[in-house]
């Protein structure tokens, strides 16, 4: 009888191919991909500037720097299991593996549903970004929203469809276009003093502690979603072992001075003592009336086309994390097997991306019958996602720290690491706690739907728990099965006795 490490049991079966992803993506790719993911002109010009209203004002870098650190101990206990659990499957492999199966298939639940909003949250961005560009700065008609988030939607369920290679080209392509637009803003703000000299009172005492602090610290995490997406395509990159250690420490890195030094730059460009009232005056279009000033009109119309292309690489990159949860469910299951398909020719979740874009379409139909606007859908999605997101980095953080803990193989790496994973679940715990107490503050919703939202999140956890317990009554080779534990362990299974033969 042959048992893994962690003392799972044994092996009874293997997966056809068909339940393989495949793909080529390299470092880079990765990295770019990820990072396009979290949408850094997204950020810049809506998210950054909400951050320093709402949360601790013009000490906000320092808050970022805090939440990056965060997110890189909590990195550092991601790398560690994903070298000891060589298993896609993302968070529920994760939570599986280190709480369970019930609340694995909770989070698997939980994650379908997050990045389901964070694709809907896109369109609406995507669809209000564009007409802002046609009616506003080109001078055009004034064309609904829906009409191109609709055109958006075709473009990406036939990409969805395809090997996620062509994906990952193009958000190469519109990643280097944001972040080099980001780098000429804040070269331009240092090389004119921006309003009034460099000054460095973000790292006062006094402004780094000022406003709320609890808003700011629940920016501060939002603000590094998605560098945990390394996992989830880990059938599909090249030497993941190495490749995906590598782009994880990258992606935190790279994020936490992208973003803590465009804050400081964005504040220096209106001068600490005025930042505060210009974006009390008008919160949404102070970030583009910044790069207006200082890069030219070229900037201002350049940054406008960016965070399109910004929201339409969210679109690309959401659809397919959200595609691959579906297929790894799909694969032990969990949800109907059907999803758990590959294509045979592009080695993709083509019918996970078909269920998928169906069900963006009926939720798009649903924005457009209550007369919602793009930027409106955003704003509300945007939130619920970022408080689910945060659910899941709370579970995971727990769930690695458990696992790294009780794992012998490497006693002193796996604790350093579990200790790292367990810092972050406290602060992340605590972040968790405040963005409940402000829930309307970050989504927007008030009266009933606030409860509402929230029920349906943790009734969706709730759900997974209670199917993980009727499958291993009714059906105990599915309830064996979730976590992505038989298919990958029964090929590391061949391969090493084929190396020792």
């Amino acid at each position: 009888m042959t048992t893994n490490r962690a003392g799972h049991p044994p092996v009874t079966r293997t997966e056809p191919e068909s339940h393989d992803l495949k793909g080529n993506l390299g470092y880079f790719h990765l990295v770019f991909t990820v990072v396009a993911y979290n949408a850094p002109m997204v950020v810049f010009l809506g998210f950054i500037p909400v951050a320093i209203l709402l949360g601790n004002g013009t000490g906000t870098p320092v808050t970022f720097i805090v939440c990056g650190v965060i997110a890189l101990l909590f990195a550092v206990g991601l790398v560690a299991m994903g070298l000891r659990i060589p298993r896609p499957g993302g968070f529920y492999t994760f939570v599986t593996a280190g709480l369970g199966k019930r609340l694995g298939l909770g989070t698997g639940f939980l994650a379908i549903l997050a990045y389901y909003a964070c694709n809907l949250s896109a369109y609406g961005l995507g669809g209000g970004a564009t007409q802002s560009l046609v009616r506003d700065v080109l001078g055009g008609p004034d064309i609904p929203w829906w009409v191109f988030a609709m055109g958006y939607f075709v473009i990406v369920s036939i990409l969805g469809y395809l090997n996620f290679d062509l994906s990952a080209n193009l958000l190469v392509i519109f990643l280097a276009l944001e972040v080099a637009l980001m780098i000429i803003y804040i070269v331009a703000v240092f090389a004119q003093g921006g309003a009034g000299g460099i000054e460095f009172d973000s790292f006062r005492p006094e402004n780094i502690f000022s406003g709320s602090l609890g808003i700011a610290f629940v920016f501060g995490v939002g603000i590094f979603g998605g560098f945990e997406a390394t996992i989830i395509f880990r059938s599909e990159v090249k030497n993941p072992q190495k490749t995906i250690p590598r782009a994880t420490y990258t992606v935190v890195i790279g994020l936490l001075v992208l973003y803590t030094v465009s804050s400081f730059t964005f504040i220096n460009a209106y001068g600490a003592d005025v930042v505060m009232s210009v974006l009390s005056d008008n919160v949404i279009t102070a970030s583009t009336e910044s790069v207006r000033q200082y890069t030219g009109e070229a900037g201002y119309v350049a940054a406008s086309i960016m965070l399109i292309t910004s929201a339409f690489a969210l679109m690309l990159a959401s659809h397919g994390i959200a595609a691959r949860y579906l297929f790894n469910l799909g694969v032990d299951g969990a949800l109907p097997k059907f999803l758990g398909r590959a294509h045979p020719r592009y080695s993709s979740p083509h019918q996970a991306s078909i269920v998928l874009s169906v069900a963006v379409l009926i939720a798009l139909a649903t924005l457009i019958s209550m007369n919602m606007s793009g930027d409106a859908a955003y704003a509300v999605l945007a939130g619920v996602f970022s408080y689910m997101f945060l659910i899941l980095l709370v579970l995971a953080s727990l769930a690695v720290t458990i696992f790294l803990f009780k794992d012998h193989s490497q006693p002193r790496r796996a604790t350093r690491a579990a200790v790292c994973s367990g810092i972050s679940f406290v602060f992340l715990s605590t972040a968790l706690v405040l963005a409940t107490g402000n829930f309307t503050v970050l989504t927007g919703a008030t009266g009933w739907i606030t409860p509402t939202v929230i029920a349906v999140i943790y009734l969706t956890i709730l759900g997974g728990v209670v199917a993980a317990s009727i499958y291993r009554t009714r059906r105990p080779e599915t309830y064996q099965r979730i976590g992505r534990y038989e298919a990958v362990v029964t090929r590391e299974i061949k391969t090493v006795d084929s190396d020792r033969a």
